[in-house]
């Protein structure tokens, strides 16, 4: 809770300064890539166990699977719509994914994985408006992490060959800011002069 507190404290801190911004960038083609997404869906559910959501607090570990997976960190403001259907429709932004288990780290489970993360979930978050955005994986992590309310939604993948293809087809889609490598190629934005605009 002392992340969240200082959280807090340091949005009422900035609150009248230009706002950071989560460096949000989903690939086009990735995302309209409609059979690629029933593909992706049919081997996550040969493969892997129903996905799971629960907070991503400092003494979670001890609850996740000793077993293989893949997991989020997953931002989730807590502003919902009320939708006509009445069920509520809010935010979220996967920021980081990765593997437990998969090529070189066959000892390694979803709970070990986690421990590695403790670390990052209670840092400094003044970080969040440095004029520099990192680009590092510590760095963007470090960054990143300190985002609440956070989120760790994971799955057990018994088959471990499946872990590396499921999860670098999972950062293509997403693109998610604090995942350095694996991340799909974009075009760049080129920006030019305007033109002028004749008015007669």
């Amino acid at each position: 809770m002392a992340t969240a507190h200082n959280l807090g404290h340091s949005v009422i801190r900035h609150r009248l300064e230009p706002s950071p911004a989560v460096e949000i960038k989903l690939g086009i083609v990735p995302m309209l890539d409609e059979p690629a997404h029933k593909v992706l869906e049919d081997d996550l559910n040969v493969h892997a166990s129903p996905w799971e959501r629960l907070l991503a607090v400092e003494n979670l570990a001890d609850s996740l699977p000793q077993e293989a997976g893949l997991y989020m960190f997953v931002w989730r403001p807590t502003f919902k719509l009320a939708m006509a259907d009445s069920s509520p429709s809010s935010f979220h932004q996967i920021l980081y994914i990765g593997q437990a288990g998969g090529a070189g780290q066959q000892g390694n489970t979803l709970r070990n994985r986690y421990r590695e993360y403790k670390k990052y979930l209670h840092g400094n978050p003044e970080a969040l408006w440095a004029t520099q955005p990192p680009d590092t994986r510590r760095g963007r992590l470090t960054h990143y992490l300190t985002l609440r309310p956070l989120e760790y939604w994971f799955t057990t993948i018994a088959d471990r060959s499946q872990i590396e293809n499921l999860e670098t087809r999972l950062i293509d889609l997403y693109n998610p800011p604090a995942n350095v490598q694996k991340r799909p190629k974009l075009r760049a934005r080129v920006v030019g002069p305007r033109k002028p605009v004749l008015r007669s």
